[in-house]
């Protein structure tokens, strides 16, 4: 299978369609390593923000895993059966509502240049990016950092949007962005980096981080959000209710 320029569908829609071909029929093995970012952007002739894409579908989705300083290697995929489900998402802190703050740390169009960022939202309208993080304090205790990342061709009034004002999906909304059809998420622990001031935490310490993607039905991503949580203040509950 190769790269089809001429079809309508997204490159690293059709490149994660190529890589999977590779897994299922075996030339791909478990437990393999696949070729390097490099090595795939001249085999198929696209650039590595269409490879990264790509990968990123397929390890979200269970088949790859990436370990850090090795590479890239091919799981045994994910388990197809079950029940269909809808996943309802309930996030919070271990006080009560009362007595929470949210306070701004940034607010900023920048020109987008952190790779793990770029990796993660993929394909994109433009790279100048609306950015916005915000501490969450619960009786006093910093307890996460939120940070969106919207691209500024997919509501270029956002530059004016008021956090205090509401929520930035109905803002979006309002102002005409794409439609939202699919949000990925990924849950790991991490390091909270240089988000370990806000959170009165150690650099080095322990955290859970959350990205959530949502894209468009063109495969656009409209927002990109990554919440850094310190583990002893923050839960994450889903919900899950079937489809009938």
């Amino acid at each position: 299978m190769n790269i089809d320029r001429f079809d309508n569908e997204k490159l690293y829609i059709q490149l994660t369609d190529i890589l999977l071909s590779k897994i299922h029929s075996g030339e791909w093995q478990t437990g393999s390593q696949i070729p390097t970012e490099e090595d795939l952007c001249k085999s198929f002739d696209v650039s590595k923000i269409t490879v990264r894409r790509a990968i990123n579908n397929l390890a979200i989705e269970g088949y790859l895993e990436k370990l850090q300083g090795k590479g890239t290697f091919v799981r045994q995929g994910p388990q197809r059966s079950g029940i269909p489900m809808k996943t309802i998402l309930v996030e919070g802190v271990f006080q009560t509502e009362e007595g929470r703050q949210i306070k701004i740390i940034d607010k900023a169009v920048l020109s987008l240049k952190n790779e793990d960022v770029m990796s993660r939202l993929g394909p994109v309208l433009d790279r100048d990016i609306f950015y916005l993080s915000r501490l969450q304090v619960a009786q006093g205790v910093p307890v996460l950092v939120n940070e969106l990342y919207i691209p500024m061709g997919v509501c270029p009034a956002i530059r004016d949007w008021n956090p205090d004002a509401g929520y930035v999906f109905d803002f979006l909304k309002k102002n005409s962005a794409p439609k939202i059809v699919r949000v990925n998420q990924a849950v790991e622990v991490g390091k909270p980096g240089s988000m370990s001031d806000h959170l009165n935490t150690r650099a080095a310490g322990a955290c859970m981080i959350i990205h959530r993607v949502f894209t468009a039905s063109d495969g656009l991503t409209v927002v990109y959000s990554k919440t850094t949580a310190r583990g002893d203040r923050f839960q994450l509950d889903s919900e899950y209710v079937r489809l009938h």
